[in-house]
């Protein structure tokens, strides 16, 4: 029974998963029509919409507020393609997107095969995300070297790696209830957009390191 009811769960939380992806996709077109300055308060409106999403009581407004995410992460994820796109060019950028793909389907197969419930690393993962999210906010404001920034790109790639595996594993072990469906969505769909712009910024630090 409770494995039936885990791949109930998971076949929500994919359906919910590709739903946010037409979402994000609806920004990104809608992006083209809007100037690059949107960039910086879309951003800050979608951070405080996922701080509104972990307090926030009713599900009904929870879950409106966590489809609008990446809604509004469709818009800024336009404009950083677009900058890597220039940076990398159009066939990298495609190919690390592809890469990530990829990726993500592995360690989501890890997360779902393993039999040890490793439910226990989510204290030391939100410590370690707050710990880089301080970083990258500190950073924003006070010039680093190439090699400070590819090095928090790469402990960000390497921690939403290790979140992916966590929440699929979560999944593994039925420890999402039907009401947190869209939340464990919202989650992967951050995984993933993470390890993707993570990674395109660790080429991009890279490239411009041994030129």
């Amino acid at each position: 029974m409770a494995y039936a009811n885990r791949n109930h769960n998971l076949n929500k939380i994919l359906k919910h998963f590709a739903f946010m992806w037409v979402l994000t996709v609806i920004g990104m077109y809608i992006a083209t029509f809007l100037p690059p300055a949107i960039i910086m308060p879309i951003s800050i409106i979608t951070i405080v919409l996922l701080i509104i999403a972990c307090f926030v009581r009713s599900l009904k407004l929870a879950n409106s507020i966590m489809y609008m995410i990446p809604f509004l992460m469709g818009i800024t994820l336009f404009w950083t393609t677009q900058f890597f796109i220039a940076e990398l060019g159009q066939q990298l950028v495609l190919l690390v997107f592809v890469a990530t793909v990829a990726i993500f389907i592995v360690l989501a197969l890890v997360g779902m095969m393993m039999n040890k419930d490793i439910s226990n690393w989510g204290s030391y993962l939100f410590t370690v995300l707050i710990v880089v999210l301080v970083f990258s906010l500190v950073f924003m404001f006070i010039p680093v070297s190439n090699m400070v920034g590819l090095i928090i790109a790469g402990v960000t790639v390497l921690l939403f790696s290790l979140y992916t595996v966590y929440d699929f594993n979560r999944i593994r072990h039925n420890h999402v209830s039907d009401d947190e469906v869209v939340g464990m969505a919202l989650n992967l769909y951050l995984d993933f957009i993470n390890l993707f712009t993570n990674l395109l910024e660790v080429i991009w630090r890279l490239k411009n390191e041994f030129e």
